[in-house]
């Protein structure tokens, strides 16, 4: 769209507002309650939507689930960090050194 052919539009829609309000005095104001009353209607139904059943419903499936083999899964998957960690020299003595600054830390 052309930035005139906005002008135009804009002062178009001025005169006729102008027109309309002198002819009939109540009928601007009550154009701006009904389009008030519109968009909060819209904006409730959004709203309502938004919160309803099926949003709910996808949060909790998204929330992670416990199962009873996440202790195995966490103990398999630490098992395998200890074994990478002492697989290096550098990084067991890294991870001393992160330990020993962890344990000298008040909590």
């Amino acid at each position: 769209m052309k930035l005139s052919g906005f002008l135009v539009g804009g002062l178009i829609g001025a005169a006729a507002t102008m027109y309309v309000s002198r002819r009939q005095p109540g009928a601007v104001s009550w154009a701006a309650n009904a389009i008030s009353d519109v968009c909060s209607s819209v904006t409730r139904k959004s709203v309502s939507k938004i919160m309803s059943k099926s949003f709910k419903e996808e949060a909790v499936n998204l929330a992670p689930k416990h199962s009873d083999d996440t202790a195995v899964k966490s103990e398999a998957a630490w098992g395998q960090i200890e074994a990478i960690v002492n697989s290096d020299p550098a990084v067991k003595r890294e991870a001393d050194k992160i330990k020993a600054e962890s344990s000298a830390q008040i909590h």
